[in-house]
């Protein structure tokens, strides 16, 4: 085995040992650096990791108020859309009742003109009775009444007239024949078509039938006695027969 010795001259030897000192100076000095380099970025990852952490529950915070308000938003549209159908049914329900009433309206007053139209057609004591609803009916143009109560004076007229018109009635009523004065019968009407009076000692008498300006009697004495009889058989004076009273020919009501 060969063995090598090395041989350093001594002259070198101090510049090898300055030499390798200042290298593992150089090396320390490396050292210290990475190792704060180290540190540096162990305290930025750890900044970072609470950084990130606090980011983190900022953006689910912001996340979370996002879905807050998107869900917020939803329902206030939900709520505008009910809210704009519901004013749309108000609006439609408001315009229907407003057209109903402007057709009850106009009903009514075809239903107060037409009654206004009979009034001179109906006998002198039933007019009368029913005066009290006529003047309502002809206070609407100064004065106008709430549908309700022009409802109820239409209503009441037409009962009365109907209950009148279906049956036969004695009334007391004064009126004058021709030039004559005037003086007091008792007329037989049978509904609104045709009536016959007679005055109390059975001396006159005739019928009547309506025209539009009232009511036109006509005498025929010699229906006296038939017209009594049926006066006091509606006046239970007497028993029920047949009587035999002329029928007039209807008014043209001209």
């Amino acid at each position: 085995m060969i063995r090598l010795k090395l041989f350093i001259p001594l002259f070198i030897f101090p510049a090898l040992v300055s030499l390798l000192g200042a290298q593992v100076k150089e090396t320390h000095q490396i050292i210290e650096e990475w190792v704060k380099t180290k540190q540096l970025i162990s305290e930025e990852k750890n900044l970072w990791k609470s950084e990130k952490s606090a980011l983190t529950d900022l953006e689910d915070a912001l996340a979370k108020e996002i879905t807050d308000l998107e869900e917020k938003l939803l329902q206030f549209e939900e709520e505008n859309i009910g809210a704009a159908k519901q004013r749309s049914d108000l609006s439609s329900r408001k315009e229907k009742a407003q057209n109903a009433s402007i057709l009850y309206y106009e009903g009514m007053q075809k239903i107060e003109k037409e009654l206004k139209s009979t009034e001179m057609l109906l006998p002198t004591p039933l007019r009368d009775r029913l005066s009290i609803f006529y003047e309502k009916i002809d206070s609407q143009l100064r004065n106008p009444l709430p549908l309700r109560k022009r409802l109820e004076a239409s209503v009441a007229l037409l009962q009365s007239i109907h209950l009148f018109h279906r049956s036969v009635h004695v009334e007391r009523q004064e009126f004058s024949l021709d030039a004559e004065k005037s003086r007091e019968f008792r007329v037989l009407y049978f509904g609104l078509g045709v009536a016959y009076f007679v005055n109390d000692s059975g001396t006159v008498a005739g019928w009547g039938k309506p025209l539009k300006s009232g009511w036109q009697w006509t005498r025929q004495d010699e229906l006296a006695k038939e017209i009594s009889t049926g006066v006091s058989m509606m006046e239970n004076r007497t028993l029920p027969r047949f009587i035999n009273l002329p029928l007039p020919a209807p008014a043209n009501n001209k």
